[in-house]
């Protein structure tokens, strides 16, 4: 692979935010009617055969491996006789929750069917018309830019490109094939729209990432804002100052007719057109695109609040799918892992095959990128974070590891994980008490709110970690660390009722929290005996959020309630459910974004617990 190309660029220096285009032309060898296509690039492209769009947001953000990246493997239709390909190259230069900032710009390609390869003798220009908008920037939780284009530059001038690294040269790297789809994308659909003054609103069918596209004509000069109705969202529970901005485009018309479809994806329910007087509107509207599964398989019952309800999961779980799993694509995209194991079931519930590749790559990314022996969320990102309860959760016999192994017997997973998680609970001390000493990590975080009971949660998630370890132990037969962490489990066990039972629920100091005695019972620490107590905490505290509360209503249908656990759910989601969003919030007041990747677990509780309901 690339045993002919090389990484180039244009002559100019690496700067930051640049589109640069790459024009190879070639005649397509005789009985040759389709290619492979190998290409890498620094940090997104878009690829054109004979005019037609082929790949759109090709490229994965870094990092595969540390220090090395993604090649993608495209098929192309090629027609006898010459051929082109375009390839526009968008370098970031900047960092996110979701990809990591990249010194240096770069394509690399090779077709050993085609005789195409890059190098020195390959034509490439920057595409003048792209620029940066001033004025508001996005948010750092984003990488890329807002993305300004001035229809008046739309030209290239070819020069020859320059080799800047030979294949496999640092800081390159080697680039790993990528493990998931190509993104799927559509044609631009021209949509109805709406008008308030100079403000045009297209209404999408549904939440939804997308692209602007819009049809004009102008004098010429006339600037046009481009945005959607998620421009700007606050942070969640704790977080209800700060507002985040995230990408918007800047057209700038040309004179006469034109079209403009933009690259750069952006995502909500709505897309709003800022137009000046003076510029006659002949058509505005999108083009949707996204992470390449459907969904399916979304339950169905007599109830039609719970069947909004389980859409509004569904929706919500694939508008959070693209490069990895994310919390949200309208605030941080970023792959936190806590959300990630909310997800994981919800993966082989609704969503088409396709999909559990992003979960595997989701766990490689957790593991191959760890920081030391500590497991952190946001990788790959520049803003990673160590919440330990997240990252104890991913690991635990409920995270994302253990659904995702339950539903492919994937054993190569399970060898990649073991001796990092071993590694990760060996972190901990235990105290005196029988249990582990608290490890904040970057942030001891086990949900949003109050009234939290963190030593019980803690522990709760270390015993559950424990226990899939062991398992893991078992299926590979890898007895090497059975003796501690059995010592450890038991440590837990032998404590935990002396410790925590108070008579009425279970706390270790003066709250009594509906996810602490949840978690009790998930992990199977609670007494049993204790159900109907545990019962009168679970219908009567209300402290958690989306996040943990489907645990609250797994921890009921376990101890037999299914009663109380639908009647709890439906009263806690019924403002998400009714609400115009096709998605459902980040908790269940207005706080946030409007589509939380955490919020959907009724969908996995009604799949797993109320099946005589669903046709």
């Amino acid at each position: 692979m690339f045993q002919k190309a090389e990484w180039i660029w244009t002559g100019e220096p690496h700067k930051k935010n640049r589109f640069v285009r790459f024009k190879v032309e070639f005649d397509a060898p005789k009985g040759v009617a389709e290619a492979k296509f190998c290409i890498a690039a620094e940090t997104k492209y878009y690829l054109y055969l004979n005019d037609a769009l082929t790949v759109f947001d090709g490229g994965l953000h870094r990092e595969s491996t540390p220090g090395n990246g993604y090649y993608d493997e495209v098929s192309l239709a090629v027609k006898p006789g010459r051929n082109t390909i375009l390839i526009d190259v968008w370098y970031w230069g900047n960092g996110g929750r979701n990809n990591t900032a990249f010194p240096c710009a770069g394509v690399l390609f090779e077709s050993e069917e085609l005789g195409v390869y890059s190098g020195a003798h390959i034509e490439c220009g920057v595409l003048q018309a792209y620029f940066e908008p001033q004025g508001e920037q996005p948010a750092y939780l984003y990488g890329g830019y807002n993305v300004g284009f001035d229809a008046n530059k739309d030209k290239v001038d070819y020069q020859k490109a320059q080799v800047v690294a030979k294949y496999g040269e640092q800081p390159y790297g080697i680039p790993r094939k990528r493990p998931i789809p190509l993104f799927a994308f559509g044609k631009n659909v021209s949509a109805e729209y709406t008008r308030d003054g100079q403000v045009y609103e297209v209404r999408l069918p549904y939440a939804m990432q997308f692209s602007p596209y819009l049809k004009v004509k102008a004098k010429g000069g006339e600037s046009i804002d481009i945005r959607s109705d998620r421009y700007a969202v606050r942070g969640g529970p704790g977080d209800n100052i700060g507002v985040y901005k995230g990408h918007r485009y800047e057209y700038v018309c040309r004179p006469g007719e034109q079209e403009y479809s933009g690259y750069n994806y952006i995502f909500g329910e709505k897309a709003l057109f800022t137009i000046p007087d003076g510029v006659e509107v002949l058509e505005l509207g999108y083009r949707e695109s996204g992470y390449d599964c459907q969904i399916v398989n979304v339950p169905v019952t007599d109830d039609a609040l719970l069947n909004r309800l389980m859409e509004k999961c569904a929706r919500t779980l694939k508008v959070c799918m693209r490069e990895n799993f994310m919390d949200c694509p309208d605030r941080e995209r970023g792959q936190w892992i806590g959300d990630v194991s909310v997800q994981a079931p919800q993966v082989f519930l609704c969503l088409s095959d396709n999909a559990r590749l992003l979960l595997r790559k989701a766990i490689v990314d957790f593991f191959s990128l760890r920081k030391g022996d500590r497991l952190v969320g946001n990788v790959p990102g520049d803003n990673f974070s160590e919440l330990p309860g997240q990252s104890l959760n991913a690991i635990s016999e409920v995270g994302m590891l253990a659904n995702y192994y339950a539903n492919t017997k994937d054993k190569e997973i399970l060898r990649m994980a073991f001796e990092p998680s071993v590694a990760y609970l060996k972190l901990w001390s235990m105290g005196e008490d029988g249990f582990i000493v608290t490890r904040p990590g970057d942030w001891n975080w086990f949900d949003h709110n109050f009234n939290i009971d963190e030593k019980i949660l803690e522990n709760c998630w270390y015993y559950s970690a424990l226990k899939y370890a062991l398992f893991m132990a078992e299926e590979l037969q890898d007895g090497r660390y059975t003796e501690f962490l059995r010592a450890r489990k038991e440590s837990i066990e032998n404590n935990f009722e002396r410790a925590f039972w108070t008579g009425k629920g279970y706390s270790s100091g003066k709250v009594m929290d509906d996810r602490a005695n949840a978690m009790a019972v998930v992990v199977g620490l609670a007494d049993i005996e204790h159900a109907d107590r545990i019962r009168d905490v679970l219908d009567t505290v209300f402290n958690a959020t989306t996040y943990m509360e489907g645990y609250v209503l797994e921890a009921l249908c376990r101890l037999g309630f299914k009663e109380d656990a639908y009647k709890r759910m439906m009263s806690r989601y019924y403002p998400l459910i009714v609400n115009e969003n096709s998605t459902l919030w980040e908790d269940f007041f207005v706080l946030g974004t409007r589509n939380h990747a955490w919020t959907g677990a009724p969908l996995t509780i009604v799949c797993r617990h109320f099946q005589e309901l669903i046709h």
